[in-house]
């Protein structure tokens, strides 16, 4: 409608390729709402950087044009690593699944987008290439925005370039959390963690969250490790109470955020010096 990271454990040097591809895409398009003409503009209101704030796809389009929704199957890519970047994704309804490919040909996950989430903010620059495949991992309803369009907004819009920042930084930061868990904490705790993100972009059920579209080798992926062993730690979880699974995931938010909060105070307990 027209509106007007994976399997085997990875050396650093593959770290930091897969760190260095994606967190270019997104920093870059921070970089760019930065040097616009928002530093001239009267600040929005205070707090507003704290708050999750949401996207009016159809005022955008009413002021800047240059938009148009789509229905994607489950298995559809929105874009591909290498090819150029001229267009900026907004998820309306749906999933989609960032994953990269290094220079040796290994290929990772590194994460899920879901409703309210923009996707490829690199298509900001001009010139850019993308970072990373976004394909789709359900049923998705995606609004295709248009460099000069978005950039027109972030431009003369203060509100909207201080949201676009936001999502920019959420997501930046979100990246550096993902390599320092897979850098300091257990696989088990990697995939507890990876779950509660999914979380938020679940469908709540009467029992916890929903989650589809992600199996075990997915999990696998994004964790580091092998598919064995992310169904050893599914089958423990499930017994403990956090998860259920079959043929869909749940996750019980709580019960899973207080296993990572006991992990992060057993720690701090271990790190505290003892007196001589």
């Amino acid at each position: 409608m027209r509106y007007g990271i994976g399997g085997k454990k990875k050396n650093s040097a593959e770290r930091e390729f897969l760190a260095a591809n994606y967190s270019t895409e997104i920093m870059a398009s921070w970089g760019a709402a930065m040097g616009s003409s928002i530093d001239r503009r009267v600040a929005v209101a205070a707090g507003a950087f704290e708050a999750r704030q949401s996207f009016n796809i159809e005022i955008f389009v009413e002021r800047y044009g240059g938009t148009t929704a789509c229905s994607f199957k489950a298995g559809e890519r929105l874009f591909v690593q290498a090819e150029p970047a001229n267009r900026i994704f907004y998820v309306q309804e749906g999933q989609v699944q960032l994953s990269v490919i290094s220079a040796h040909g290994k290929e990772a996950i590194l994460g899920v987008v879901g409703a309210g989430d923009f996707c490829g903010d690199g298509g900001v620059i001009a010139g850019l290439i993308r970072g990373a495949t976004a394909t789709c991992i359900t049923d998705c309803v995606i609004a295709k925005l248009d460099r000069t369009n978005i950039t027109r907004a972030i431009r003369e819009d203060a509100a909207f370039a201080e949201f676009f920042i936001v999502c920019a930084l959420r997501r930046a930061f979100g990246l550096r959390d993902s390599l320092l868990s897979h850098l300091f904490d257990s696989s088990e705790i990697r995939l507890a963690r990876v779950l509660l993100r999914l979380a938020d972009y679940g469908k709540e059920g009467q029992r916890g969250t929903i989650i589809k579209g992600v199996d075990q080798e997915a999990l696998a992926q994004m964790i580091g490790t092998t598919r064995s062993r992310v169904n050893q730690f599914m089958n423990k979880f499930r017994k403990l109470g956090y998860i259920d699974y079959d043929s869909t995931i749940v996750v019980y938010r709580d019960r899973i955020a207080s296993l990572l909060r006991e992990d992060a105070a057993a720690s701090s307990r271990s790190k505290t010096p003892t007196a001589a």
